[in-house]
């Protein structure tokens, strides 16, 4: 069947494209609409209905997120009752901050109204509703699961219990709960045990939903392997991002080596993984690059942290910017000293296409093939991490790992590449 009108549901706010999850989100919804026309791809997204969006190309339709008091029944219903052997569906906090009938009820009517050929369910938040709102005969579904919950919450637990994890865990999600629930979020009391209970919920949803679709898709390559082996049957791949092409790529480092870190505070590995390096790596990275400067670029950043105190004036946070060309033209590698997260980094690939060398934690180049070859120095430790710092700073290794990240965007990530790969997984060219 040919795709002429696309859906892609979702309770993500797609734009202005701030952080990963809106990147990717945004890339799928311009190559629909380039595909397809702008008139034929509509956003159906749940959330506020009282606030202000910028406009889009595309069609976009509201539908409003659950009230507080139906959130928390949801919650209570079917996260907390469960626990103690009331009989009911179990489903996972993601799942039951959006549950309600008057969704199910408009979405059912607004696919209805479309009558799209390609459907795209974001996530397990939206993806629940599949199952309950039945497809038009010949409709192409699909999962985007985005990257493996279950796992990144593990790793959060894990880190949090043997070294303490910084920030709050809701991350984009917690935008999703009720206020009093939000708060709670920022108390390890609290948040420990709930992360305990998500991810075995989430984990059971990762591998339920994937049956009620053809085709699930997820960020990283490892993590669709890793889905494939708990949930054999199904169709699960991987879709990597759509970036644009850099405005501009030429680099000029300035004479006192600049790393910028990438990432906003409220995504938690990135304000852990930042924090951690403030506070464990300042000796050794001071010990062989006594002038370094550390830039610190994403929304909420501005906040500081306290760790940067005994830097002195050598970092600098400078929240949400325009022009990211600007900004990492002058830099001379990239920083991502992350200590857990999942997922394919963003950050990453946005330094890779401006031919930026990555200096990073294997957290922090999770889902990427990152060695010497595609222009990453990865090490674990504090001392293995000021050393590749400085490695970075030799204008000839720097020269040499900035072809070679350049070198593997254009044959991994580029538009042109990913752009194919699109065509095949909306099913808008035949599969070869």
């Amino acid at each position: 069947m040919k795709i002429r009108t696309a859906a892609f549901i979702t309770a993500t706010e797609a734009e202005p494209r701030k952080y990963g999850k809106q990147i990717v989100v945004g890339g799928m919804l311009d190559h629909l609409c380039d595909r397809l026309g702008a008139e034929n791809v509509h956003l159906v997204q749940v959330g506020r209905l009282d606030q202000k969006r910028p406009n889009v190309p595309y069609q976009r339709h509201v539908i409003a997120k659950p009230k507080a008091h139906s959130q928390l029944c949801a919650l209570i219903r079917h996260v907390v009752l469960p626990r103690f052997g009331v009989r009911g569906d179990r489903i996972s906090l993601q799942e039951a901050a959006l549950r309600s009938p008057e969704i199910a009820r408009q979405l059912r009517a607004l696919l209805d109204a479309i009558e799209p050929d390609l459907e795209v369910w974001d996530t397990v938040r939206l993806g629940q509703y599949a199952h309950a709102v039945p497809p038009r005969a010949g409709t192409r579904r699909l999962l985007y699961a985005d990257d493996l919950f279950s796992e990144r919450y593990n790793a959060m637990l894990r880190e949090s219990e043997t070294r303490g994890l910084g920030g709050n865990p809701g991350g984009e999600f917690k935008k999703l709960l009720p206020g009093p629930l939000r708060e709670l979020l920022g108390d390890p009391r609290v948040y420990r045990p709930l992360l305990k209970i998500e991810r075995g919920l989430v984990a059971e949803a990762e591998e339920r939903q994937p049956h009620w679709f053809d085709a699930t898709y997820l960020v990283g390559p490892g993590e669709a392997e890793r889905l494939r082996a708990r949930c054999p049957g199904p169709w699960i791949d991987s879709l990597p991002p759509l970036l644009r092409e850099p405005r501009r790529r030429e680099r000029h480092p300035t004479r006192t080596p600049v790393f910028t870190f990438l990432g906003g505070f409220d995504y938690a590995p990135n304000h852990d993984g930042l924090g951690w390096f403030l506070e464990f790596c300042r000796d050794a990275v001071l010990s062989v690059l006594p002038n370094v400067q550390i830039r610190v670029v994403g929304s909420g950043t501005e906040r500081g942290l306290p760790q940067a105190a005994a830097w002195g004036d050598r970092v600098r946070f400078s929240g949400w910017v325009d022009d990211l060309d600007a900004v990492l033209a002058q830099s001379v590698a990239l920083l991502s000293p992350l200590r857990t997260g999942s997922g394919v980094k963003i950050e990453v690939l946005e330094a890779m296409a401006r031919g930026l060398p990555v200096v990073a934690t294997p957290a922090g180049v999770e889902g990427i093939d990152a060695r010497t070859t595609s222009g990453c120095l990865v090490a674990e430790t504090p001392e293995k991490l000021a050393r590749a710092m400085r490695s970075a700073c030799d204008p000839r290794t720097n020269r040499w790992l900035s072809i070679a990240a350049r070198r593997f965007w254009n044959r991994t990530y580029s538009p042109r590449v990913v752009r194919r790969r699109y065509d095949t997984i909306f099913g808008l060219v035949p599969v070869t």
